[in-house]
């Protein structure tokens, strides 16, 4: 039997037809994948070197906070004093707190197709900016992105293009979630310093109990779950998808993340 496919009831409350979104989450491959630019929008330069649903944790490693911006007030002074006054130098804060490990699953369906020039050069700054990072697109497949983030943004983005079989195909996500369990799981899940960030409008053609169960075993295992969803900003929005329903009792924060200002808030 086919598996049923989430779909919306009125129009208007997600700033789009949402009868369309409801077809393509269904779909095969489309048009989602990302145009090629050589650089990422100015705004994703404010990006910083935290990421606020992603708890800190003690490293033994020293962390240069707020990527510079934040200021060691004594040691500047003490630099000043060895120079004989104040010189255009300032000796940044460092702790001994740094990010926790970020795994992202970027649902890009087709009903997320809109927000992939939005969410894309933002993933990429953060994979620059955080010590522990892993980036994962799903839609009709699941395929981790990282590396691929870490080099020049122009040819990362020409390299991602080519995955025709993940952009803005249906989406599964209970699916993606176990076959990232499978695949990725053990380089990620344990020791409590975890946060998964999904990001997806919920808009889900798979089995809301396979995603349930997947984000069960997660929690049980101290993962901290945050979930992004664009549609949140929307007057009147409220978390009625099978998929959205199935992943509350597990998810410890719900934001919007539909703007460069929404997102900035997260990570500076």
């Amino acid at each position: 039997m086919e598996p049923q496919m989430d779909r919306p009831q009125a129009r208007g409350t997600s700033g789009g037809d949402l009868a369309e979104r409801g077809r393509t989450a269904g779909s095969g491959p489309g048009r989602g994948a990302p145009k090629t630019v050589l650089a990422p929008p100015a705004w994703v330069r404010r990006v910083g070197r935290r990421f606020s649903m992603a708890p800190h944790v003690v490293s033994r490693r020293r962390w240069l906070s707020h990527g510079g911006a934040g200021v060691d007030v004594r040691s500047t002074a003490r630099l000043w004093a060895r120079r004989g006054g104040p010189v255009p130098k300032f000796v940044p804060r460092v702790t001994n707190r740094r990010p926790g490990r970020l795994a992202v699953l970027w649902d890009v369906s087709g009903s997320m197709e809109e927000y992939v020039d939005l969410y894309l050069p933002w993933l990429y700054q953060l994979v620059h900016r955080l010590p522990q990072v892993g980036v994962f697109l799903f839609a009709a497949e699941l395929v981790e992105v990282t590396d691929l983030l870490r080099g020049p943004y122009g040819p990362a983005l020409a390299e991602l293009a080519r995955f025709s079989r993940v952009w803005s195909g249906g989406t599964r996500i209970g699916e993606a979630l176990g076959d990232w369990l499978q695949r990725f799981g053990s380089r990620w899940v344990g020791g409590g310093r975890t946060t998964l960030l999904i990001i997806s409008d919920g808009w889900d053609a798979g089995d809301p109990q396979m995603l349930a169960k997947a984000l069960r075993m997660l929690y049980s295992e101290g993962v901290r779950i945050a979930w992004m969803n664009p549609l949140m900003a929307t007057p009147g929005f409220a978390p009625k998808t099978r998929a959205l329903r199935a992943a509350q009792p597990y998810v410890t924060v719900m934001v919007s993340g539909h703007s460069p200002k929404a997102l900035l808030e997260l990570s500076r």
